[in-house]
């Protein structure tokens, strides 16, 4: 799964179009989405148009048991109570004093005022030295502690609220900014071989076998919004503007400038038909290699432009066209005195085509 990534990026890397199962070349940035990506489906716009394009998403369904999914919901829920606790009993504490200081720096006698001509120097210190301390502490509660029941009341407890616990869940998580803020936007898919794998890496069966609330980490945060919405229009799928749960398996979500949002279905790749697919683009590329070595890459990209003419005519790449494509692929690589049928076999055969060129 990751091997074709990384191979599917090094070609484009180096503006080179690589070729689709289908055998259709797929286009560079400027002309379509690199494989394993694919422009995201039109039914997926309602679920899209809310996310970030500067983010990643991941999404997958999490199918673990509904006792697992209340427990790891519960420990945080009852930390944050606790915190919204201790900071009520603080505001407790503390409900006279502030007002109290405020009164006396304005000039006005209350609770808090002191007359510093009849002090030590050792009073007056120990007095700022504990007006400080309770600024101090009070300024670390507010900004540190005080977000964290805001923020689950604003998540988790909003998401269990309109969801509520169920067999199958749907996950979403976006990167968080010290992952996005280091891609180069467009460029990354392309270029940055272990920022892919990383991302692959978050997506591994092994990986989302835990369930939503424990994949928070440094890299990935859960966007409770989207999940809500996602749940939303899987409850709506009866209905014109829903869609079903399985749109939102295993897959990988980015924007780009040229192609808008793309999507990666990775779920998809561990599978028969995925692995077929994976294993072609690899032949493929291995295909373009060898000709690269040759000093004949020229010939790759006639070949290429030649097979996508042929599979985007329409009416589809039928078996004529598919016959028509590949006489003239041999006269292509017979004029460059190689012979295509040979180099097929070489770089591990065209199921399909090779029978067609004799």
């Amino acid at each position: 799964m990751a091997k074709s990534a990384r191979r599917a990026g090094k070609a484009k890397a180096s503006g080179t179009p690589s070729v689709s199962s289908s055998g259709a070349s797929t286009p560079n940035s400027q002309s379509g989405p690199l494989p394993p990506f694919a422009k995201a489906p039109a039914s997926l716009q309602p679920f899209l148009d809310p996310l970030s394009p500067n983010e990643v998403y991941l999404v997958h369904i999490d199918t673990s048991s509904k006792d697992l999914k209340k427990q790891t919901f519960l420990t945080p829920a009852v930390l944050n109570l606790v915190i919204a606790a201790l900071l009520a009993f603080r505001a407790y504490m503390v409900r006279n004093i502030y007002p109290a200081l405020l009164v006396t720096m304005i000039g006005l006698t209350s609770t808090m005022t002191v007359d510093t001509s009849s002090m030590s120097w050792g009073e007056m210190a120990n007095t700022i030295f504990r007006r400080t301390g309770t600024i101090v502490i009070d300024y670390v509660l507010v900004t540190v502690f005080l977000s964290w029941p805001i923020g689950f009341v604003k998540g988790p407890v909003k998401w269990r609220f309109k969801v509520g616990f169920r067999d199958h869940e749907i996950i979403v998580r976006r990167s968080q900014p010290s992952l996005s803020e280091g891609l180069e936007r467009n460029r990354w898919i392309r270029e940055d071989e272990g920022m892919r794998d990383k991302i692959v890496a978050a997506v591994t069966p092994d990986r989302i076998k835990k369930t939503g609330y424990l994949l928070v980490d440094a890299d990935w945060n859960l966007d409770y919004d989207a999940m809500i919405k996602a749940h939303e229009l899987v409850d709506n799928s009866k209905k014109d503007d829903g869609m079903p749960l399985d749109e939102f398996r295993t897959a990988v979500i980015v924007n780009t400038d040229a192609d808008g949002w793309l999507i990666w279905h990775v779920e998809d790749e561990d599978t028969p038909e995925g692995r077929a697919r994976s294993n072609q683009r690899d032949q493929i590329l291995a295909f373009k290699d060898k000709l690269t070595a040759m000093g004949k890459e020229d010939l790759f990209f006639r070949w290429a432009e030649l097979i996508q003419y042929e599979s985007t005519r329409p009416g589809g790449f039928t078996p004529e066209r598919q016959q028509s494509a590949m006489v003239q692929a041999k006269k292509l690589f017979e004029n460059e005195n190689v012979d295509f049928a040979q180099f097929w076999q070489e770089v591990g055969g065209l199921e399909g085509f090779a029978d067609q060129l004799d």
